[in-house]
């Protein structure tokens, strides 16, 4: 894909999902606030209701308790004369009989007490009850009240008191007062009052909960309930509101087609804007691609031209210097790895070369040709550089394979570090393998060799320092010690084809092979005599095949 069709293919996309973030957001708010505007409504239609509700209720209860404490109802009571017990109860309420519908009195066990023919009790057909009087026998607490259905669908709710003398129940009193037709009660099971449309009732019916969700006709609405009695002997009975979100729908879908109509306008100045930028930033990108490209392959002669946009202009400069620091760093490298070895050339690109020098354990092999005065001696100097040059050759691939650093060549001699600048692990091991195998491979070379050579290696382990030695111009990086000294000295001190080991080194590797102790060298540059040990034979690792001896 193109830059320019990257690049418009960036700008829409942020344009859609600005657009797609934005709907969401504003549905989401819109949404709260209507939350927000249906709780309040909620909780003013159960204000409203409950104050409607609560004087009546509190004037009931008052008339009752007043009656329940009458003497001449009492005395009523005692005769049993239903038509006596109802002109009392009426004349004692005769200033407030129009509070309620009607009035009825039950005798001690609970039972009706027919009212008289005169009426003063109220007109209301008990037979139309879909409950009882007074459910459990008796009112909960002094005043209890409660709400009672009819078959007809009405909603009653029942002021019930108990009648005593001297702590005696000889009955008791129950006012019925009518709820408002478009009150929505729900009572015994059964949802009673208009406020509450026929098709939304089963799935109302359906959802449990004081507060809620449900579907109707492919419009959300939402639910509230509020027990009205609760600890009444009466059956429990809930006020119920409904409102439907649909206005809320509609606000919703009226939202997104103006979003919706915004993005796509967006949309389009988007394109428009992301084409005429990007003509003005392909080319530019474009030919950076390709001298990136270019630099990718190795070829570091690239040059972008100056454009007229300031920061592809500056980018464009500093890839050229980058460029052109590259190819001076690709031939410092390669004349570096010409000069040491490829391993310390990586260690000193990387920076990682402590120039100061530093204390590292590490094994050196010393490695130099027997007779190499004589060998040389009245040949032409061209011939004896061939024949080093194989040698050197075939020594430093058998070094590479073991993860050696070739230190340094001096005339026939070669010094081999293992540790420096680099730890592979197993430095002392990596050492006494390379020196067997490079005596292996001498002496392979030799069966074919016009010129057979016979060389001798000296092997010490142990701590020297390692860093860039020199002057300020012009350093190498080496390592010096003790045991620098040690490894050149066993070398010298080796005969042709013999391998001497130090003690450092022989404890260090003394399960990879067979080691000989002699009798300890008198070195120079050591005052005391220094152990040394032959080594007759090593276990190569498994990849190299056999045991060399």
């Amino acid at each position: 894909m193109t830059f320019r069709a990257k690049l418009l293919q960036t700008i829409l996309a942020l344009v859609v999902v600005t657009t797609a973030a934005s709907l969401l957001l504003v549905q989401r708010q819109n949404a709260a606030v209507f939350q927000t505007v249906v709780d309040r409504l909620f909780e003013e239609q159960m204000r409203t209701f409950q104050k409607t509700q609560e004087l009546p209720l509190q004037a009931s209860r008052a008339k009752a308790r007043r009656l329940a404490q009458s003497v001449r109802l009492f005395a009523a009571l005692e005769e049993g004369d239903p038509d006596l017990v109802y002109r009392v109860a009426g004349d004692e309420l005769r200033t407030d009989v129009d509070d309620f519908a009607f009035f009825r009195l039950l005798d001690a066990q609970g039972k009706l007490i027919p009212p008289g023919e005169e009426g003063r009790a109220g007109a209301f057909d008990g037979q139309n009850l879909t409950g009882e009087w007074l459910p459990r026998g008796k009112p909960a607490q002094e005043v209890d009240f409660g709400f009672v259905a009819t078959k007809d669908g009405a909603v009653f709710r029942m002021v019930a008191a108990s009648i005593t003398h001297f702590d005696e129940t000889v009955g008791f009193l129950i006012l019925g007062q009518p709820m408002p037709p478009d009150t929505s009660i729900l009572v015994a099971g059964q949802l009673i009052g208009e406020g509450i449309p026929q098709a939304l009732r089963a799935p109302l019916m359906a959802r449990a909960g004081n507060a809620g969700r449900f579907e109707a006709d492919g419009v959300e609405h939402r639910f509230t309930r509020f027990r009205l009695n609760a600890g009444s002997s009466y059956p429990p009975a809930d006020w119920i509101s409904v409102f439907s979100m649909a206005e809320l729908g509609a606000q919703q879908r009226a939202l997104l087609l103006r979003i919706v109509l915004t993005g796509v306008a967006a949309l389009l100045l988007a394109a428009l804007a992301s084409v005429a930028l990007s003509r003005q930033l392909s080319r530019p990108v474009s030919d950076l691609v390709k001298a990136a490209q270019s630099v990718r392959a190795g070829d570091y002669d690239v040059n972008l031209p100056p454009t007229r946009t300031f920061e592809l202009n500056n980018l464009g400069s500093a890839f050229n210097e980058m460029a052109a620091g590259l190819a001076l760093r690709d031939r410092y490298h390669s004349v570096l790895q010409q000069v040491t070895d490829p391993r310390v050339a990586e260690e000193l690109v990387a920076g990682r070369v402590k120039l100061g020098g530093e204390l590292r354990e590490v094994s050196v092999i010393f490695c130099d040709i027997r007779g190499y005065t004589a060998l040389s001696a009245g040949r032409d100097p061209v011939e004896v550089i061939e024949i080093l040059n194989a040698h050197m050759t075939a020594l430093t691939n058998i070094v590479q394979k073991h993860l050696g650093v070739i230190n340094q060549f001096a005339g026939d001699a070669i010094m081999v570090l293992f540790g420096a600048p680099k730890s592979y692990g197993n430095d002392a091991e990596n050492a006494v393998r390379c020196a067997w195998e490079m005596m292996q491979e001498r002496e392979r070379l030799n069966r074919n060799a016009k010129e057979p050579l016979r060389i001798g290696i000296g092997v010490s382990t142990g701590h020297v320092v390692a860093g860039c030695i020199g002057a300020e111009s012009r350093s190498d990086y080496t390592v010096v010690g003790e045991k620098v000294n040690l490894a050149a000295r066993l070398c010298s001190a080796a005969i042709a084809g013999q391998i001497l080991v130090d003690a450092e080194t022989r404890t260090k590797t003394s399960t990879l092979g067979t080691f000989e102790p002699l009798e300890p060298l008198t070195l120079k540059g050591f005052a005391q005599p220094v152990p040394a040990f032959r080594v007759k034979n090593v276990q190569l690792s498994t990849d190299e095949g056999e045991t060399l001896s």
